[in-house]
């Protein structure tokens, strides 16, 4: 039996520069959260340090 050219159930494969840029993608937008993260944990802690200086 012959194979049809456009099997629907094939899976098309993302080739490996697509992989790549996939990756870099979502190393990019877990940098920027983790950023945002770390200065709003700083801002908290920056706030926090501030009343309790103004407190004493």
């Amino acid at each position: 039996m012959d194979k049809p050219e456009n099997d629907p159930v094939q899976a098309t494969r993302p080739s490996a520069q697509q992989q790549r840029n996939s990756l870099k993608g979502g190393r990019i937008a877990v940098t920027l959260i983790a950023t945002v993260a770390v200065i709003a944990f700083l801002l908290y802690v920056t706030i926090l340090v501030y009343g309790l200086a103004h407190r004493m």
